[in-house]
This record gives C-alpha cells, sequence and structure tokens, in this order.
C-alpha cells in the first residue's frame, strides 16, 4: 500500500508568509475547491492570484492529481481575451496550487445580487462568456462548473471565465470517463447522475447563468434545482419574465432550450444561444457598448479602483477599505497618480494595512494632514490598526511638539480601544501614547460621552501590572475623577494606594472627592518612597558632596593656616581634619537642597524652592558656626554666614530646575563663589573690627584679591562640581 504524509491545513497560509517566491497578501477567495490568495511576486511588481487546494488521502486520490497534472499541462496552453489564463501549477508540501493573473473587481455573482443588470450589459456578459466557452469546446475542454461566481468582472467591466478546477479535456476516446461533478444548482441532469457529459452540458449551466443575470436570482431562489428535477421529470426552466415584464417574451423559448434535459436539443454553442438571445432582443453585438476587446484595461483598472476608492472613502469619513490586494495594485502606480488629491487617501490604506505605511506618512508632510487621517482610521476600531497609527504618532516628533497632538475624537477611540483589549502590550503602548500626546488634564472633570471607558480604565488602573500601572498614571494624566472613584471602592487598601500614588505623581495632585486620611497616608508614603528610591543614587550624591565640601573646606584651611612652612605636616594634617568634619555638614546641607526639590514632589514649586534654602541653609550655616567656634574659637558674630549659607542652599534648589549638568555645576560655583568672596568684602568693608560681621571663610589682610580669589574659586569647583556629580532626579519611577 502507498503511503503518504500527512495533508498540512489551508489553514497555515496567513498574511506576509512566503509561498515559493511569492509573498502572501490576502485571502480573496474560499470554496468548496479550495481558497484563492492574491500574491506579491517581488521584484517584479506583479500581483496574481494562487488557488490551493488539499489533496484528499487514499491512492485513487493521488491517481486523479495524476488526471489532473495532464489536464493543467493543456489549460496552461489556453490563450483567449475572455479566458483567465494559467500562469503556473504545481504541488507543494501536499497542497495543490494553481496560479493565474490577479483581475481586480468583483465576480459577477456579486454585480449580479448587487442590482439589476441592464439588458444591454447582460448580452455584453454572455457574449464574452459564450466566445470563451466555445473557445475550450473547440480545444477538446469542458469546463463543468460554469457559474456566476466563476466569472470574473475587471474594473472596466469586461467577464473572464476562470476555476477550472473541475474541467476536462476530452477525446473521442476519452469521452465516455467523463462525468459527474459541478455545483448543483447549475449543474445538468447528466452531471447529477454521473452520465456521460459533453460541451452541451456547459451549455445547460451557460442557461442557468443567463436566466440568473436576467432575474438576479436562480431558479425557484435555488430552492430547487433545475437539473434534479428534471432526474425524474420533463421539468423546464421559470418563465423569467415573471420578474423582469421588460424581458422579450420568447426569451424563455431560448433558455429552456439551452436547459433542456436532453443534451441533444440543447443549442451546439454557446454562440448560438447567444444569437438567439440577440435576435430575440433585436439588437447586433456590435451595438453594445463596451464590446471590445479587454486588452491593455490595467492602467484603467487601476484608476478607476483609485477613484471608485476615493470617491467610497470620501463619503464614509475614512471607514473605506480598498483591500489589501487593490491597494498594492494602486501603490505600484505611484509616480503615475496625482498624490497631491489622493495622499490622505492613500495614507489612510497605508496605515489600515500595513503597507508602505512609513513612505506615504512621508509623503503626507503636514503633521495636521497626518493626525486628520490617523483620526479616520481609529474610528475603524481595530486593533492591528490602532497599534500602528499609535507607534506613527509615537515616532513623529513634528506632531509630538505639537501642543494638541490629539484631538479629543482620537483620544475617544483610543481609549476604547485601550480599555477592551485582552492584549496588554498593547493597551500599554496605547496608554503609554495617550500620556505622550493627548493634552493634559487643567482640572479633575470628565467628559460624559467617555464615562463608561473611564470607568474600565480605573478598574484597569487596580492590576497590579506595567499595564496597570499605565492605566493609573493616564488616569492622571487625563485628570478622571470617574476612575480615581472606581479606585476609592477598591476594597484592596494595598492595591489602592499604590494606584492612587501613581496617579498623584503623574496629576501632582487628587481630585476634592479622596478623603484627607488617604492624602495624608499618601503623601507620607509618596514622600518615603521618593527618598529612599534608588538608594545608591542618594549614597553617591551625599558621598560626592561631602567629598567636594570636605576638599573646598581643606584647601581654605591649608591655605590661610599660619604656618611658615607651607608642607608642614601640622598644616597637612589640620586641613585633613577640619575638611572631613565641617565637610560632612557643609555638604549634607548641600544635599538636603537637591533631596528636597528633585525627591520632594508638590506641584508649588516655589514652596519646594524656599523649603530646600531653609533645611539646606541652616545645615550648612551651622557647619559654618561649628566651624568658626570649635576651629577658629571666634563665635561668628553677625549675619554673613546665614546670609551666605541661605544663598548657597538657594543656588542649589534653583539649579535642579535645569535638565542640563552644565548649567547645575556652573549656577553652583557660581553661587559658592559668591557667597565666599561676599561675605569676605562685605566684612572687611564695613566690619569695625575682626570680630565683627564674620564672613563665611576668613583669608589674611595682608593677602592681594588675586590670592584670595584663586583659593576661593579652588574651593567653589571642588565643591560646586562633584556636589553636582551623581543625579537625583526621577523621572519615571
Amino acid at each position: 500500500m502507498t503511503t503518504h504524509h500527512a495533508h498540512p491545513s489551508l489553514d497555515i497560509l496567513v498574511t506576509g508568509a512566503l509561498f515559493r517566491q511569492y509573498k502572501l497578501l490576502e485571502r480573496i477567495g474560499v470554496g468548496g475547491q479550495g481558497v484563492v490568495w492574491s500574491v506579491l511576486e517581488p521584484g517584479q511588481k506583479r500581483i496574481l492570484a494562487i488557488k490551493f487546494s488539499e489533496i484528499p488521502d487514499g491512492d485513487q486520490a493521488w491517481a486523479e492529481d495524476a488526471r489532473a497534472d495532464q489536464q493543467l499541462n493543456r489549460l496552461i496552453e489556453l490563450q483567449h481575451p475572455h479566458i483567465l489564463p494559467f500562469l503556473d501549477y504545481g504541488f507543494d508540501n501536499n497542497l495543490r496550487f494553481t496560479i493565474s493573473p490577479y483581475v481586480p473587481g468583483h465576480t459577477l455573482a456579486h454585480k449580479t445580487r448587487m442590482a439589476n443588470l441592464p439588458f444591454n450589459e447582460i448580452l455584453r456578459y454572455g457574449l464574452e462568456v459564450a466566445s470563451a466557452l466555445d473557445y475550450l469546446h473547440q480545444e477538446g475542454i469542458i469546463h463543468r462548473d460554469l457559474k456566476t461566481s466563476n466569472i470574473l468582472l475587471d474594473m472596466s467591466g469586461h467577464a473572464y471565465l476562470a476555476d477550472f478546477g473541475l474541467a476536462r479535456v476530452i477525446t473521442s476516446s476519452t469521452l465516455a470517463f467523463h462525468t459527474g461533478h459541478g455545483t448543483p444548482p447549475y449543474a445538468s441532469p447528466e452531471q447529477i447522475q454521473a452520465r456521460q457529459i459533453t460541451p452541451r452540458s456547459d451549455i445547460f449551466s451557460f442557461g442557468i447563468l443567463l436566466y440568473e443575470m436576467f432575474t438576479g436570482h436562480l431558479p425557484w431562489n435555488g430552492k430547487k434545482q433545475l437539473g434534479m428535477e428534471q432526474t425524474h421529470s420533463r421539468q423546464e426552466i421559470p418563465d423569467p419574465r415573471e420578474d423582469n415584464e421588460r424581458l422579450p417574451p420568447l426569451t424563455v423559448e431560448v433558455l429552456r432550450r439551452a436547459t433542456s434535459a436532453d443534451p441533444q436539443l440543447r443549442p451546439p454553442s454557446a454562440g448560438e444561444v447567444m444569437r438567439l438571445l440577440l435576435g430575440v432582443f433585436k439588437v447586433s453585438s456590435s451595438n453594445l457598448p463596451g464590446w471590445t476587446s479587454p486588452k491593455g484595461t490595467q492602467n484603467r483598472d487601476v484608476d478607476e479602483l483609485l477613484q471608485q476608492g476615493l470617491a467610497q472613502w470620501k463619503s464614509t469619513n475614512g471607514l473605506y477599505n480598498l483591500g489589501l490586494t487593490n491597494f498594492v495594485l494602486v501603490d505600484f502606480e505611484r509616480e503615475k497618480i496625482n498624490t497631491n488629491a489622493t495622499r490622505r487617501f492613500m495614507l489612510s490604506q497605508a496605515l489600515t494595512y500595513g503597507y508602505h505605511d512609513d513612505e506615504w506618512w512621508s509623503i503626507v508632510g503636514n503633521p495636521r494632514e497626518r493626525i486628520a487621517v490617523s483620526s479616520e482610521v481609529l474610528g475603524k476600531k481595530n486593533e492591528a490598526i490602532t497599534g500602528r497609527v499609535v507607534s506613527r504618532l509615537m515616532g513623529d516628533r513634528a506632531i509630538q511638539a505639537l501642543p494638541d497632538a490629539l484631538t479629543e475624537t482620537m483620544t475617544s477611540a483610543l481609549l476604547e480601544t485601550g480599555t477592551k483589549t485582552g492584549n496588554a502590550l498593547l493597551r500599554k503602548q496605547i496608554f503609554d501614547g495617550m500620556r505622550a500626546l493627548a493634552k493634559p488634564g487643567q482640572a479633575w472633570t470628565d467628559s460624559d460621552s467617555d464615562t463608561e471607558q473611564l470607568r474600565k480604565l480605573g478598574s484597569l488602573a487596580l492590576e497590579d501590572s506595567e499595564g496597570g500601572d499605565s492605566a493609573a498614571e493616564l488616569i492622571g494624566h487625563l485628570h478622571s475623577p470617574t476612575a480615581v472613584q472606581v479606585v476609592l471602592d477598591q476594597s484592596d487598601d494595598d492595591r489602592k494606594h499604590d494606584t492612587l500614588l501613581l496617579i498623584q505623581r503623574e496629576a501632582g495632585g487628587l481630585p476634592p472627592i479622596v478623603p484627607g486620611s488617604i492624602r495624608f497616608r499618601l503623601f507620607v508614603e509618596s514622600f518615603m518612597h521618593r527618598l529612599i528610591q534608588q538608594p545608591i543614587n542618594l549614597f553617591g550624591a551625599y558621598a560626592m558632596a561631602f567629598l567636594g565640601a570636605a576638599s573646598g573646606i581643606g584647601i581654605q584651611v591649608y591655605a590661610t593656616y599660619r604656618l611658615p612652612e607651607f608642607f608642614d605636616v601640622a598644616r597637612i594634617t589640620t586641613a585633613i581634619e577640619q575638611g572631613l568634619i565641617i565637610g560632612s555638614m557643609f555638604g549634607l546641607g548641600i544635599f538636603i537642597s537637591r533631596i528636597v526639590m528633585e525627591r520632594f514632589q508638590t506641584p508649588a514649586t516655589f514652596l519646594r524652592i524656599v523649603l530646600g534654602t531653609i533645611t539646606g541653609g541652616l545645615v550648612i550655616n551651622l557647619s559654618l558656626f561649628i566651624f568658626h567656634v570649635l576651629f577658629l574659637n571666634t563665635p561668628p558674630t553677625g549675619l554673613l554666614i546665614t546670609a551666605g549659607s541661605a544663598f548657597i542652599a538657594l543656588a542649589f534648589s534653583v539649579s535642579s530646575l535645569f535638565n542640563s549638568r552644565l548649567v547645575k555645576t556652573g549656577l553652583s560655583i557660581l553661587s559658592i563663589l559668591t557667597a565666599i568672596l561676599g561675605t569676605w568684602i562685605i566684612h572687611i568693608t564695613f566690619s569695625a573690627s575682626p570680630v565683627d560681621l564674620t564672613p563665611m571663610f576668613r583669608y589674611d589682610y595682608a593677602w592681594p584679591p588675586s590670592q584670595i580669589l584663586f583659593t576661593a574659586t579652588s574651593a567653589s569647583i571642588l565643591m560646586g562640581a562633584l556636589s553636582q556629580f551623581v543625579n537625583l532626579s526621577i523621572k519615571n519611577d
């Protein structure tokens, strides 16, 4: 017994996958015989259609495929203007496939269902199908599955006979072996009874097809099948004038001849059927509009696709989808189309399908236009499209620079998708994007239309996950009291308080609905959390501030110590000792000023500056007081040390408002130098004796100004530069 490999499912075919050298675009058809995919042939700027069908198990099926291989060898040679040609065929991983050109447009079945067709259009389609059918029969081929869904129409209205999955090549010696198959409503009685079929079996199907075009439906609306009825009766096709009184009376006679139960009574060719119909309608083929060769229709197809798509896109407020295959077809002709008139439409389609969206984003250069298209596309409420749009908006610096990058409509659409999706990564992407692009709320108010989504946002914020944290931060960004109320109703106090902390940090505060007891707890938790966060940075910042202060004060002591020998051991020991002791407190004062500004979060910046100046200044002042009492034995008088200490603490507090490390360092060095020199100049100018108006540091009255400036500058550079060496700010926690 012959064994075969397990058969792969057609479901493994997915958009973007490669089949041989072709890239799969989208599934454009499905039926009992398999599925049809549009594919892109890289490098050729050509779109093709591939029909796939699974090979059934069993030796008989493989024998059938061997015969199919012989049939396809013959079918691939067909050349007719109204027959969709075969370009290639074969077998791959137990899938049978045939490759044909892609025809944009619809099937005849689709057009028949959409509206009543004009008579001249029906006759033209009939002539085109008849010419294709007669050509097949002349070549010794029976189609065996003629129906409206197997007739493709291009954008210019030309018909193409397609789907030769059941076609058979016949000869006088094999005629008796060709039986059965077909689609029941169109199948002749001999097909249904699995008797010998001939080209006249296709004529029967052609008659059913004509009836469907004339009436818009199958005989008896498909509830009965003429071929089946004729296997046991002399049933005839219904009179189409019962549905369409405008038809000539003799129309039914032509259709009944074509669908006669006896194949010998049917006209010998489809062309003869059409000759009879043209006589009934009293017209000639030359008088039918559009009865021309379909050659050279590709450019017209693209133009028609673009114009029809653009019109429908405008009429649906940007919700119309051209279809991936058709969009790729139009995109091929990008250089030939007027992008000024179509760029927004093309960008909307590119974002919809994720095909060349980066290029069309660039073509639409105006950021406001990009936002308008993005808003329209978000209205489709598709998760993949939403993720694509958010990525584009987030990566666009021009849009990020706008104060109102997200409109209310876009915010609402993003919020709806973000709260409904089960994709955690997409949800976080949407919420983070909204925070980056949406204008922050100025007051704790909500839009009535978004109440349900905001409640869902509050519920999501309670999840202990990155997505939950993103939702909480978005609540703070939007200033939504509705979402906050959902959080307040949570019974789990730990997660509730964590969520409210995130909301508070993002918003800079909480709405009035939050009770005072919760506010106080959050204040304490927030301060402690920020105070101890990133402990390595905390330790490093203080260590550098201590090192800078110890070094600067050590230089001051060493330079001003009154010993004759400059490198005296006592001078060195004293400088190190006093530098370490006083530097520990002086550096602590600087560190406290920075902590208050960079870790204590409150919307009132002025309050933080005042608090940082007072607390840091007091500690610096205390360190200098100890320095003068313990080491200089001269308790300070006046307010110069206090003023200088406050000035340094103020400078460090203000410097925390700048992002530039260079600006921070420069401001710190300048403030320390100004405080040291300023207090000394005031002392020597206004004091009545050496003990009045004590300066921060004393110098020898005999020193020239250059020596004083050099010493003070050296100390200031060490204190200021090292104290700003480690960043204490927490931008994203």
